[in-house]
């Protein structure tokens, strides 16, 4: 199967941060991490650049700080969020809705392409069913008292979600081999008729020093400022960009 990744030139498309086994903070993680390396990709380009930009978005805490602002200062909210992004402009800062220009420079979208194997659709009610037949209580250690539902399953909260994940990389399925990764719903919805999916592929074959994992790259495609995907997810944030 195919799907895309949007990445940094210098990094490439499969070689992500490797996670330490060790590792007692996984705050910095991603989703579904687990010791290794795990890469990221989206079924379909616009769910690929929401996931890219999402960190970008214009935050609820910060549209109400400008809402407050204004108020005291008894200024319309598009006067306040004016100066406010000059204000950051000026001091080289990043601001909450913005992205600079320049973001694309350096940064192409991939086709990845996936070999045939396992996957494990986490969001499916078989898989969390034997999550919580499994995991009872691990789950409890931390902090999910009641049964896992899918709201702890694509959550944000990585002590839970890479505990899942290691767990799923061990099993077998009844294929006998090892799953390749999971599947999983984007937190940000679906995207046209019914896309929205991403996966994480473990790279077991790299993480013991080897190079044939079953997924391959092209060499990625310059990201255009009037690319739709781009542009569909930009708009589906609410990103400026100059």
């Amino acid at each position: 199967m195919t799907a895309y990744r949007v990445a940094k030139e210098s990094y490439g498309p499969l070689r992500p941060q490797e996670r330490g086994l060790l590792s007692e903070d996984r705050s910095g993680w991603y989703r579904f991490d687990t010791p290794g390396r795990t890469v990221y990709a989206a079924e379909d380009q616009e769910t690929a650049f929401l996931e890219a930009l999402s960190w970008a978005r214009m935050t609820t805490q910060h549209a109400e700080y400008l809402k407050k602002t204004a108020a005291f200062f008894g200024e319309p909210v598009e006067k306040i969020r004016e100066d406010v992004e000059d204000e950051w402009h000026a001091n080289g800062h990043m601001i909450p809705g913005w992205i600079p220009a320049n973001w694309r420079d350096g940064r192409l979208v991939y086709s990845m392409r996936f070999e045939s194997g396992s996957w494990v659709d986490i969001a499916h009610g078989d898989s969390i069913a034997a999550l919580n037949e499994a995991l009872g209580n691990f789950l409890y250690e931390v902090d999910v008292p009641e049964t896992l539902t899918l709201a702890e399953v694509t959550g944000g909260r990585r002590e839970v979600t890479t505990l899942l994940a290691s767990w799923i990389r061990d099993q077998i399925p009844d294929d006998g081999s090892y799953p390749m990764g999971i599947r999983f719903p984007s937190k940000h919805g679906a995207v046209g008729q019914g896309h929205g999916y991403c996966r994480a592929l473990w790279l077991r074959r790299a993480d013991v020093g080897l190079d044939d994992d079953p997924v391959s790259a092209d060499a990625g495609t310059e990201i255009r400022q009037d690319d739709t995907a781009y542009d569909f997810a930009l708009k589906r944030h609410g990103i400026n960009s100059r």
